[in-house]
């Protein structure tokens, strides 16, 4: 079966978006914050370009190519080491507090989310190859999803709560549009040295885009100025909605395209930290995945004051180490050429 590595980049831009990153666009542009996702779009479109243009100066996996003992290639291993660790924090803090706040609140979070741990861990046995045949099939059940919770929406909806547009402040339009850049952009940075062209980025970029604009479009409609009351509003709002008229607690089942974008996103993320410490089995990616998830139960899944505090400012966190991560592989790039 031919492998299509361009579809991971639908999963990786939606991965934190679940909870913490729509409830953080909603709390700096309120109903308002579908503008903000057009313009942030924009600017990630230039990000998207950017991160291709280094991944094409990459010729061999990263853990080879930042092989040589120099301190430029052991700064670079240790701030995306930093990258990884901190993206699977926050997709476990994502997973763990929807769990905990609609599933399963009298489960501890490293039960009900050790499954996810486990397989995702476990699933990079031997390469990206294995991740990409998952996410061609998950693909299409992700946009049927999307287009059940659309249309299972459209009874409730007001487009009056639309109204006034630009009632939010410019400055706080803008910085959403920088933070939702940030967060739809950051974690493709785990594929920059899988030779995804711009083109094939660019595709499914678009595509998660435009799910994740046609969903806080959608929220915005029914909910108007009351969007960021809510931390998961997308779920609170289809907890209103029935199949039929008569098949109802449907929101669990439409809700499970979230599920496999932070799947996605873990597999990846645990396959490259992996390959960067230098290890071939799968042992001690899940132990150190696990330790995360023990941090996250105890301190944060059940505790809303700290993972709010978390998402208030995971998008700077990962924005700064981005940045770092790209600038220090442009120099990578500028230096052998120099060289050579």
């Amino acid at each position: 079966m031919k492998t299509n590595k361009g579809i991971l980049s639908y999963f990786l831009s939606r991965s934190l978006f679940l909870g913490g990153g729509i409830s953080t666009l909603f709390l700096y542009s309120s109903k308002d914050a579908y503008i903000s996702i057009f313009l942030g779009t924009l600017l990630g479109i230039a990000i998207v370009y950017i991160i291709s243009k280094v991944s094409s100066s990459i010729d061999s996996p990263l853990h080879e190519y930042i092989k040589k003992a120099s301190f430029l290639n052991i700064l670079i291993r240790i701030i995306f080491i930093a990258y990884l660790l901190f993206l699977i924090f926050i997709a476990l803090i994502i997973l763990a507090t929807f769990l905990y706040s609609y599933f399963l609140p009298f489960t501890p979070s490293l039960i009900s989310c050790l499954p996810f741990v486990f397989l995702a861990t476990f699933l990079n046995t031997k390469n990206i190859n294995k991740i990409t045949y998952v996410a061609q099939i998950l693909f299409v059940l992700s946009l049927v999803l999307i287009i059940i919770k659309t249309l299972l929406l459209t009874n409730e909806f007001d487009f009056s709560n639309l109204l006034p547009i630009f009632s939010t402040k410019p400055q706080n339009i803008l910085k959403t549009a920088v933070i939702f850049a940030m967060l739809s952009t950051s974690p493709f940075l785990t594929t920059i040295d899988e030779k995804i062209t711009f083109k094939q980025n660019i595709k499914y970029y678009l595509i998660s885009m435009l799910t994740i604009f046609v969903v806080v479009l959608s929220i915005t409609i029914v909910l108007g100025e009351m969007v960021n009351i809510y931390s998961y509003p997308e779920y609170s709002v289809l907890r209103k909605t029935s199949l039929f008229n008569f098949i109802e607690n449907i929101e669990n089942f439409v809700s499970a395209g979230w599920f496999f974008d932070i799947f996605i996103c873990l597999s990846i993320s645990s396959l490259k930290f992996k390959q960067l410490i230098n290890v071939k089995k799968n042992l001690i990616p899940f132990l150190v995945v696990l330790i995360l998830l023990v941090i996250v139960n105890d301190f944060i899944a059940n505790n809303f004051y700290n993972s709010m505090a978390i998402y208030k400012v995971f998008p700077i966190i990962l924005g700064i180490l981005m940045v770092s991560i790209l600038v220090l592989l442009l120099i990578k790039k500028m230096t052998n050429k120099n060289n050579t």
